[in-house]
Protein backbone atom coordinates (compact mmCIF):
# COMPACT_ATOMS: atom_id res chain seq x y z
CA UNK A 1 0.00 0.00 0.00
CA UNK A 2 1.40 3.50 -0.89
CA UNK A 3 2.14 5.95 2.25
CA UNK A 4 -0.76 7.99 1.41
CA UNK A 5 -3.15 5.60 1.02
CA UNK A 6 -1.85 3.73 4.75
CA UNK A 7 -2.22 7.28 5.81
CA UNK A 8 -5.34 8.01 4.62
CA UNK A 9 -6.79 4.51 6.15
CA UNK A 10 -5.27 5.58 9.38
CA UNK A 11 -6.80 8.82 9.29
CA UNK A 12 -9.92 7.64 8.42
CA UNK A 13 -9.87 4.91 11.50
CA UNK A 14 -8.34 6.47 14.01
CA UNK A 15 -10.46 9.92 13.53
CA UNK A 16 -13.84 8.56 14.71
CA UNK A 17 -12.02 7.25 18.19
CA UNK A 18 -10.16 11.10 18.51
CA UNK A 19 -13.97 12.55 18.05
CA UNK A 20 -15.43 10.05 20.68
CA UNK A 21 -12.82 9.89 23.13
CA UNK A 22 -13.25 14.56 23.12
CA UNK A 23 -16.83 14.03 23.46
CA UNK A 24 -16.80 11.57 25.94
CA UNK A 25 -14.29 13.14 28.07
CA UNK A 26 -17.09 14.61 30.33
CA UNK A 27 -20.38 12.31 29.94
CA UNK A 28 -20.87 10.49 32.70
CA UNK A 29 -21.83 10.06 36.57
CA UNK A 30 -18.99 11.56 39.28
CA UNK A 31 -19.22 11.60 42.54
CA UNK A 32 -17.32 14.99 43.92
CA UNK A 33 -16.24 15.75 47.32
CA UNK A 34 -14.99 18.62 48.90
CA UNK A 35 -15.28 21.35 51.39
CA UNK A 36 -16.03 25.00 51.31
CA UNK A 37 -15.53 27.11 54.25
CA UNK A 38 -15.59 24.28 56.17
CA UNK A 39 -18.64 22.68 55.02
CA UNK A 40 -18.42 19.55 53.30
CA UNK A 41 -19.74 19.23 49.93
CA UNK A 42 -20.93 15.47 48.70
CA UNK A 43 -22.52 15.72 44.99
CA UNK A 44 -23.12 13.20 42.32
CA UNK A 45 -23.41 14.94 39.43
CA UNK A 46 -24.47 13.26 35.66
CA UNK A 47 -22.98 15.80 32.98
CA UNK A 48 -23.34 15.50 29.32
CA UNK A 49 -21.16 17.14 26.89
CA UNK A 50 -23.18 19.32 24.18
CA UNK A 51 -20.74 20.49 21.64
CA UNK A 52 -19.17 23.38 24.07
CA UNK A 53 -22.39 23.37 26.14
CA UNK A 54 -22.90 21.05 29.63
CA UNK A 55 -26.25 20.11 30.82
CA UNK A 56 -27.21 17.73 33.30
CA UNK A 57 -28.69 17.24 37.06
CA UNK A 58 -26.12 17.62 40.40
CA UNK A 59 -28.05 15.08 43.25
CA UNK A 60 -27.12 15.81 46.95
CA UNK A 61 -25.63 13.35 49.10
CA UNK A 62 -25.43 11.13 45.81
CA UNK A 63 -28.01 9.89 43.54
CA UNK A 64 -30.71 9.46 45.82
CA UNK A 65 -30.70 13.04 47.19
CA UNK A 66 -32.50 15.76 46.12
CA UNK A 67 -31.99 17.21 42.67
CA UNK A 68 -30.72 20.12 41.04
CA UNK A 69 -31.06 20.32 37.03
CA UNK A 70 -27.71 22.74 36.11
CA UNK A 71 -28.75 26.19 34.83
CA UNK A 72 -24.95 26.70 32.88
CA UNK A 73 -22.36 24.68 32.00
CA UNK A 74 -19.31 24.62 29.12
CA UNK A 75 -16.27 22.67 27.81
CA UNK A 76 -13.22 24.11 27.01
CA UNK A 77 -11.09 21.34 26.31
CA UNK A 78 -9.98 19.34 29.18
CA UNK A 79 -11.40 22.33 31.44
CA UNK A 80 -14.89 21.95 32.64
CA UNK A 81 -17.65 25.02 34.75
CA UNK A 82 -21.48 24.45 35.93
CA UNK A 83 -23.82 25.89 38.13
CA UNK A 84 -27.05 25.06 39.57
CA UNK A 85 -29.50 26.58 42.19
CA UNK A 86 -29.63 25.46 45.27
CA UNK A 87 -32.01 25.95 48.62
CA UNK A 88 -29.86 26.10 51.54
CA UNK A 89 -31.85 27.05 54.87
CA UNK A 90 -34.02 30.18 53.63
CA UNK A 91 -31.28 31.12 50.95
CA UNK A 92 -30.97 29.63 47.48
CA UNK A 93 -27.62 29.85 46.48
CA UNK A 94 -25.60 28.93 43.05
CA UNK A 95 -22.60 26.73 43.27
CA UNK A 96 -20.23 27.25 40.62
CA UNK A 97 -17.98 24.35 39.88
CA UNK A 98 -14.89 25.04 37.55
CA UNK A 99 -13.13 22.00 37.04
CA UNK A 100 -10.02 19.91 34.92
CA UNK A 101 -10.60 16.46 33.36
CA UNK A 102 -7.98 13.64 33.49
CA UNK A 103 -9.56 10.25 32.70
CA UNK A 104 -12.06 9.48 35.33
CA UNK A 105 -10.78 11.94 37.54
CA UNK A 106 -11.57 15.79 38.10
CA UNK A 107 -10.33 18.29 40.44
CA UNK A 108 -11.03 21.67 40.92
CA UNK A 109 -13.08 25.09 42.82
CA UNK A 110 -16.22 25.55 43.55
CA UNK A 111 -17.34 29.39 44.64
CA UNK A 112 -20.53 29.69 46.60
CA UNK A 113 -21.89 32.90 47.69
CA UNK A 114 -18.19 34.70 47.81
CA UNK A 115 -17.06 31.67 49.97
CA UNK A 116 -14.48 28.82 47.58
CA UNK A 117 -12.96 25.68 48.05
CA UNK A 118 -11.86 22.93 46.14
CA UNK A 119 -13.06 19.69 44.77
CA UNK A 120 -11.94 16.23 43.83
CA UNK A 121 -14.31 14.25 41.72
CA UNK A 122 -14.28 10.32 40.09
CA UNK A 123 -16.67 9.20 36.92
CA UNK A 124 -18.76 6.15 38.09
Amino acid sequence: MKPAALLAVLLLTLFPMLVRADTDSVNGVWHINGKVEGFAVNVSCALERHGDDLSGVCHDGGVDGPSHVLSSGAVHGDKVTWTYKRRFLVSMFEPRYSGQIDGDSMRGDINVAGHSGVFTADRE
